[in-house]
């Protein structure tokens, strides 16, 4: 009969533990909840403050009370158009919510096939830009290489304004020097 006691206390101890930490959760659950309906009532007022508030459910209560035949109507008639307009409205934000999501997956989608034709046409270009830049350098040596090969009475040209001057005059090959010459030559 000991045993059967200690069990029981055993047990009594862990039905004491088990109602304790139930008491506990209530607790929590129950302080959350406040916590919950005091910020609720916090956003309430925020938006319809409690004298609009109060003066509306007195014209309602007034109104129910003066024609309650019409008010039983206005108020079915809002209930059971309630949940298909909620229905409507969320179907309606989705497919809004949806759509822009679209839109920037797609938009995001074809920007990036854009780039896999931007990316190599860019670097194509460039290239060719290269080309282009090493054509006109290599040019302006070789005329510069030939002009200076030339006697002497044929480099000398005459300016629209009647005074001489003689491109290609510098005999360095620094290229910015030549053409910095070759422009205040031109502008001469």
């Amino acid at each position: 009969m000991s045993a059967r006691n200690d069990n029981d206390k055993a047990g009594e101890k862990t039905d004491g533990k088990s109602t304790n930490s139930n008491n506990t959760i209530t607790a929590k659950a129950k302080a959350r909840a406040h916590d919950l309906l005091v910020y609720s009532q916090r956003q309430v007022d925020r938006i319809v403050t409690p004298s609009t508030r109060q003066k509306a459910i007195d014209s309602t209560t007034a109104f129910a009370t003066k024609r309650p035949l019409l008010s039983l109507f206005i108020a079915t008639q809002i209930l059971t158009a309630l949940v298909p307009t909620l229905l409507f409205t969320t179907f309606i934000l989705s497919a809004l919510i949806f759509a822009l999501l679209s839109t920037i997956a797609f938009t995001l989608f074809w920007t990036l096939v854009a780039l896999f034709f931007l990316l190599p046409t860019l670097l194509l270009t460039s290239g060719f830009a290269v080309l282009i830049w090493l054509w006109a350098v290599g040019s302006y040596f070789v005329a510069r290489a030939i002009y200076l090969r030339l006697p002497d009475s044929t480099r000398q040209t005459f300016s629209p304004n009647g005074g001489k001057h003689i491109i290609f005059n510098n005999q360095s090959y620094d290229f910015d020097e030549a053409i910095t010459t070759e422009i205040s030559e031109a502008r001469e």
